[in-house]
């Protein structure tokens, strides 16, 4: 979708009063003279019909071939999708309060310093924030090769029902309307390729098969990117760079050409997921990484890069964190779990400066190198421990008057199997006086997270007088339209107990 046209959308969403306007998150009341329910709603039918046009005459120009532009659907079709779309909003921010009263519970159970609003809640909570675009938004897709329907062993799309489920079968993407019609196309020609292939499909990993998966990533310019994923079983390195061969044929010389791929990987893994250090990703055609656009920044996307899947949502969510932290040229952005760096340099020309902290190498890597592309100075990028960074930023941390850490951690939250000392970290660091964390999985481990910020019960340690974090503002953003996931924005400001 065109950018203006996006920006059309959004405006009539805030006009319905979905999206809330800047500020400290008030929302102002509605003006006598706006128009009716009903005239928005078919405002927002035909904008989100011409977006869908625009869609797709840019499908056409920037692709050659027509099979991977869609036709557009009717108008009677959008209504449907746009009353769904409302429809799931509603639940979202059911769904959202839900949990934000449960956080009020088991804060108070703790005997954290809540102060509770009109709504009993222990923080102000906003309704979600829509997402800008609501088809073929998703930029990132992993497809798995399993049984199909029909039988076929070699079946490249979604698995219905769990691996142990004798029933489970393998589900193409073709009738998804979040994903792009050029990944779908390119799982119908990578299914041909393996059905010719000679190699069984690995549909256990003991069973001596050989494909697994394949990743496909794109840009908002079309640029596109795939990583396909096996398991080597016994094969030689001389077999795995015939499988290599065979694939760069296939997607730069044969029926695969059509697909038009900017950059093609192989990573060969014995196990469920492999580091690039476990299993280097190799380069089989074409660039060594595509370039993606957020907030008017470029970023470099590696086959192991972390990029929020809908791209405009992510520059809600970005806008959103500044909004809520209210960042200023004094503040300093402590950007714990940074991998690419998004936030630390979407963040870095309104904040005195940012510090990102991750334990991969790699994308620490990829972070400083989006710094040097956007000609951004003042951000820099640490590799290592977040609890063993932190202690060694303190002193210098205590000449900063505003000091926001935001914490932006993998769906698992920052688990105690895998970053026991992180919030406790957080907490000792007296020069931190704010946190955002985003979260899109805020029911999980995360909360646990947001309980061990506020608690005021010394059961961990002892010793620990640490002031803690109450949060204060808690603002939905929908990152993920046709789904029940929901990214949350929630700001913890640092209080006396």
């Amino acid at each position: 979708m065109m950018i203006g046209s996006r920006c059309r959308l959004s405006s009539i969403l805030s006009c319905r009063g979905i999206r809330s306007q800047a500020g400290r998150l008030r929302r102002d009341s509605a003006s006598p003279n706006e128009q009716t329910n009903s005239e928005q709603f078919e405002l927002m039918v035909d904008e989100l019909h011409k977006l869908e046009e625009e869609t797709i005459q840019k499908q056409q120009h920037t692709e050659i071939s027509k099979k991977c532009a869609h036709k557009p659907k009717s108008k009677d079709h959008i209504k449907n999708i746009m009353k769904a779309y409302l429809k799931q909003l509603k639940i979202k921010e059911q769904q959202m309060c839900k949990i934000v009263k449960f956080l009020t519970k088991r804060l108070g159970d703790y005997k954290a310093p809540i102060v509770r609003t009109t709504r009993g809640l222990a923080c102000q909570l906003e309704s979600p924030r829509p997402s800008p675009e609501l088809i073929a938004y998703r930029n990132k897709d992993e497809f798995g090769i399993q049984v199909g329907v029909d039988g076929n062993p070699k079946t490249v799309g979604f698995f219905v029902g769990r691996p142990t489920d004798p029933l489970m079968v393998c589900i193409p993407p073709t009738y998804l309307i979040n994903i792009r019609e050029s990944h779908k196309h390119i799982a119908r020609s990578f299914q041909n390729f393996i059905r010719q292939s000679t190699h069984r499909a690995c549909l256990k990993f003991d069973d001596g098969g050989i494909w697994r998966s394949i990743m496909v990533r794109s840009t908002e310019s079309a640029e596109k990117m795939v990583t396909v994923y096996i398991h080597p079983q016994q094969l030689p390195e001389e077999g795995i760079q015939e499988i290599m061969e065979e694939l760069r044929k296939y997607f730069f010389e044969g029926e695969g050409s059509e697909c038009e791929l900017d950059s093609l990987y192989l990573q060969a893994c014995k196990h469920t997921r492999c580091t690039r250090e476990q299993a280097p990703y190799r380069l089989i055609a074409g660039k060594e990484h595509i370039t993606e656009t957020c907030c008017d920044l470029k970023f470099q996307i590696s086959p192991d890069s972390f990029f929020q899947i809908n791209t405009q949502g992510a520059e809600v969510l970005y806008r959103t964190v500044q909004e809520v932290a209210e960042v200023s040229p004094i503040t300093t952005v402590l950007d714990v779990c940074c991998g690419t760096g998004t936030i630390s340099l979407v963040m870095a020309p309104r904040v005195r400066g940012t510090i990102g902290i991750d334990e991969i190498t790699g994308a620490v890597e990829d972070a400083t190198k989006n710094a040097q592309t956007n000609n951004i100075t003042n951000s820099s990028f640490i590799a290592g421990k977040a609890e063993k960074i932190l202690p060694r930023l303190s002193h210098s941390l205590r000449h900063c008057s505003d000091v926001l850490a935001v914490v932006n951690p993998a769906r698992s939250g920052l688990r105690k199997c895998y970053y026991p000392d992180v919030i406790q970290t957080i907490r000792q660091c007296d020069a931190i006086n704010k946190l955002v964390y985003v979260t899109c999985k805020p029911q999980g481990f995360a909360m646990e997270n947001f309980i061990k910020l506020g608690t005021t019960v010394r059961t961990m340690n002892k010793r620990d007088r640490s002031a803690p974090f109450i949060p204060k503002y808690a603002v939905p953003v929908d990152l993920f339209p046709h789904t029940d996931h929901t990214e949350l924005v929630l700001l913890f400001e640092r209080v006396d107990a």
